[in-house]
C-alpha cells in the first residue's frame, strides 16, 4: 500500500458510521496494540473554539525544545492529512501508510462480526492517530473531541486535563434537546480527580459543571481572560496583550473577542501542566502564542478585493461572528457568499449577515448536506431582494469582485471550497 492508496481507503464510501459507543474504537486499538496506553493527552471539547485551543497548546508546546507533542483536530479544510498534526506540521507519510495497512485487517473483523460492525471515519482516524502518536513518542497529545463527548470515539484516551470550552446548541438532534442536556453528555470527558477548564458563563451550566465534577472530585477551573491577562488593542487581524508574568507584550494571531476566552483557557491549562511536571519556559508560550495559525477562522486572503472568511456555522459562531464585524466593519461596499447545510441556522445567518453587506450571494458548499436551490427559493431569497444563487464559488467571488471587501462564510465546507480554490489552507 502507498501513501494514495492509504487516504483513498480512509475516504472510502464504503465506510459507515455505526451506532454511538466505545466497543469499536476499542477494538481498533487493541488490534494496534493500544497506542493510547503510551502517552499523556489533554481533551478538548466544547461546542465553539475546541480547535482554537488545541492548536494553541500544540502551538506552545512544540515552540520549545522540552516536548514532541502530538494533536487532531476536524474537520480538515483541504487535506485529510491536516487532522493529525505533530509539531505543528503532518505526521510521516510512512505513518500514515503503517496505520492504515494495520486498521484494515482489524476492519475485515468487524465487518465479519455483526456486535461490531464496520467503523467510521471519524474512529479510524482517531485511531491512527494514537498509532503514529505512540510511533512518535510524544511527551504530549493535544486531542480534540469530534461530537459531544461521553461516547466520542476520543473518550477512549487518558487525559491528564479535560477542557470543555462552553456549551451552545449544535447538535441537538444527537446529544440532547437544551444546554443542560449537551452539557452532561460533554461532562463525559471528565476523569476523577483530574482537572477540568472551562470558560462557560452560564450560571446554570456553570452549577452543572460544578455539580458533576464534585461527584468524581475533579478539581474545576473557571478560565476568565481578565484573570490573565490585559488587552493593550485589538485589530481585525489580532489583539496586543500584556499577559500577567511576561515583561514583553505578545501579539496574538487569532482575532475576534471569543479568541480571548480560548487564550484564557489555554493559559489555565499551560498553569496545570506545569504542575504537572509538564513545565514550558516564557519564551515559549509568548512564541507558540504569536506563531499560532489556524485557517478559516476569521482569515483574511489578500486581494483585491480582500476576502475575510469565517466557519461559523451555528448559532454561537454566528454570534462571534456579528460581534467582530460590529467592532470591525468590513469595507464598503461589502459582498456577502454564504452557503450553509442543512440543519443549520441558515435563515438566521442570511438575516443577521445581511445587515452587514450590499451584495448578497448564495452558493451551496461542496458537501451532499448543502442546502438545495430549492431551498434557498423558499428560506432565503423571500428576506431579501439582493439575494442571488450561484452554482459555483468562482461564480459567487465574481459578483463581488469590484466590491470593497468580501465576506465568505456560513459552512467550514464553504470556507474549505474557497480555500481549495486559492491553493492553500495556510
Amino acid at each position: 500500500m502507498d501513501f494514495s492508496s492509504a487516504i483513498n481507503w480512509l475516504t472510502s464510501p464504503q465506510m459507515f458510521t455505526g451506532p454511538f459507543g466505545h466497543h469499536r474504537m476499542e477494538f481498533l486499538l487493541s488490534h494496534l496494540d493500544d497506542p493510547q496506553e503510551e502517552f499523556p493527552a489533554v481533551l478538548v471539547g466544547g461546542t465553539n473554539g475546541k480547535g482554537s485551543v488545541t492548536v494553541l497548546l500544540e502551538s506552545i508546546f512544540s515552540a520549545g525544545a522540552e516536548y514532541q507533542v502530538g494533536a487532531t483536530v476536524s474537520p480538515h479544510l483541504v487535506d485529510l492529512t491536516e487532522r493529525v498534526r505533530f509539531q505543528c506540521g503532518q505526521i510521516p507519510t510512512h505513518l500514515w501508510v503503517q496505520g492504515t495497512e494495520a486498521l484494515k485487517k482489524a476492519v475485515r473483523v468487524m465487518e465479519k462480526e455483526p456486535s461490531l460492525g464496520p467503523p467510521s471515519f471519524f474512529e479510524l482516524i482517531t485511531a491512527l492517530a494514537f498509532f503514529a502518536f505512540r510511533e512518535t513518542y510524544v511527551d504530549l497529545a493535544f486531542v480534540e473531541v469530534g461530537l459531544g463527548g461521553r461516547l466520542d470515539a476520543t473518550n477512549v484516551c487518558h487525559p491528564e486535563i479535560s477542557v470543555i470550552t462552553n456549551i451552545g446548541t449544535d447538535h441537538k438532534e444527537i446529544l440532547g434537546p437544551d444546554k443542560p442536556s449537551i452539557a452532561r453528555e460533554k461532562l463525559g470527558i471528565i476523569r476523577p480527580k483530574r482537572p477540568l477548564v472551562t470558560a462557560e458563563r452560564d450560571p446554570e451550566i456553570r452549577k452543572i459543571f460544578q455539580e458533576t465534577c464534585d461527584k468524581v472530585k475533579a478539581p474545576l477551573f473557571f478560565a476568565n481572560p481578565e484573570d490573565r491577562f490585559n488587552v493593550i488593542k485589538s485589530t481585525p487581524r489580532g489583539h496586543l496583550l500584556a499577559i500577567d508574568g511576561f515583561e514583553n507584550e505578545i501579539a496574538f494571531p487569532l482575532p475576534g473577542l471569543h479568541q480571548l476566552d480560548n487564550l484564557a483557557v489555554v493559559l489555565e491549562v499551560v498553569r496545570l501542566l506545569s504542575k504537572n511536571g509538564f513545565e514550558i519556559s516564557p519564551d515559549a508560550i509568548c512564541k507558540g502564542i504569536s506563531q499560532v495559525s489556524w485557517p478559516g477562522r476569521l482569515q483574511w486572503l489578500s486581494g483585491p478585493p480582500p476576502i475575510l472568511t469565517d466557519g461559523a456555522h451555528n448559532a454561537e459562531g454566528l454570534s462571534s461572528l456579528v460581534g467582530f464585524l460590529k467592532q470591525f466593519p468590513m469595507e464598503r461596499p461589502c459582498h456577502l457568499v454564504l452557503g450553509a447545510l442543512k440543519k443549520k441556522p441558515v435563515v438566521e445567518m442570511a438575516i443577521a449577515l445581511a445587515q452587514h453587506a450590499d451584495t448578497l450571494s448564495f452558493v451551496p458548499p461542496t458537501s451532499p448536506r448543502s442546502v438545495e436551490k430549492s431551498e434557498f427559493d423558499s428560506l432565503i431569497s423571500p428576506l431579501d431582494p439582493r439575494w442571488s444563487w450561484h452554482e459555483s464559488l468562482e461564480s459567487a467571488l465574481a459578483a463581488g469582485a469590484s466590491s470593497g471587501s468580501i465576506l465568505v462564510t456560513g459552512s467550514l465546507y464553504l470556507v474549505a471550497d474557497l480555500l481549495r480554490l486559492r491553493g492553500s489552507a495556510s
